[in-house]
């Protein structure tokens, strides 16, 4: 069985490799022209360091479920920050949503196992934008780590706002899906 600390470790190198891959992406489809984009005032240069912005929060968020380092997570909600979680629970403010993850984070019988997928960002426009990824928490018996009881997989959609050159999550919905999205996609009906 591997120590907790090779599991950090490697689960690291992932994230690693998961934010490499997406600044590559972002660098060769958007830094490739400066014009503006329609709607907007900034060039796609400035939506390009936006976007990376957002990547490096959403990493910080994977870090802070990782090692249950809620203060971490919190530093980037609003105060008036809601969370709906994947059973349909509204939370209500910064305090109510660190409560929340305070529960998740805090068990006394379980843990848990987290990843995340490669992010999704939409720029809507310079001060918002929205982030997508899939996400797995696999609850294990803290007394019997091999015993998974229960698999969580979904969907975090999260909305941020950009205040004072500072971006905060504002909105987040969570949803069970019936299998991990390692990648969002757009899909089509024909």
């Amino acid at each position: 069985m591997k120590t907790n600390s090779a599991v950090l470790t490697k689960t690291v190198k992932i994230i690693l490799v998961k934010i490499a891959i997406g600044l590559l992406l972002i660098s060769s489809g958007l830094y490739s022209c400066k014009k503006e984009l329609p709607g907007t005032k900034k060039s796609v240069n400035s939506l390009a360091a936006d976007s990376l912005a957002l990547l490096k929060m959403i990493q910080i968020r994977e870090k802070a479920m990782i090692s249950k380092d809620i203060a971490m997570d919190m530093q980037q909600f609003s105060d008036h920050a809601t969370w709906i979680n994947s059973q349909g629970y509204y939370f209500e403010g910064k305090e109510n949503v660190r409560k929340f993850h305070g529960m998740l984070a805090g068990n006394d019988s379980l843990d848990y196992y987290y990843e995340a997928g490669k992010p999704r960002i939409r720029m809507i426009d310079s001060e918002n934008a929205l982030a997508y990824y899939g996400w797995k928490m696999f609850w294990y018996k803290k007394a019997i780590p091999t015993d998974t009881t229960f698999k969580e997989i979904g969907l975090m959609t999260l909305n941020a706002h950009k205040d004072k050159d500072q971006w905060q999550w504002t909105a987040v919905t969570n949803q069970h899906t019936p299998w991990f999205y390692e990648n969002i996609e757009p899909v089509t009906t024909d």
